[in-house]
């Protein structure tokens, strides 16, 4: 197995092994707002819903990604744009993929 030095922990490490635990990590996660250029926003939302259609989900289900707050990002795009906006994302994108998301 090759093994990769890292100066951060003074020792070498294989690949494929789990570094070990760091006394002062707390193991939290930690979400940060990065900015970023026009039009990512649109294209993360695309990029989701794409996923979600290739997994087989249904117009409801996409719309839940957005509506619910319990998905800060998709829910933020839907506070920005609006419900119009989404329902025509999903629409324009099953339509790309030849799929129909009504049940």
């Amino acid at each position: 197995m090759n093994s990769i030095p890292l100066s951060m922990i003074d020792q070498p490490v294989d690949l494929g092994v789990p570094l070990p635990a760091h006394e002062e990590d707390p193991y939290e996660l930690v979400g940060m707002v990065i900015p970023g250029e026009a039009g990512q926003t649109e294209a993360m939302a695309q990029a989701v819903v794409e996923e979600f259609i290739l997994l087989g989900w249904n117009e409801k289900q996409l719309m839940t990604l957005f509506t619910s707050p319990l998905y800060l990002g998709t829910h933020r795009i839907y506070l920005e744009k609006g419900a119009a906006w989404v329902q025509d994302l999903i629409a324009e994108t099953c339509a790309k993929w030849g799929i129909g998301t009504k049940e």
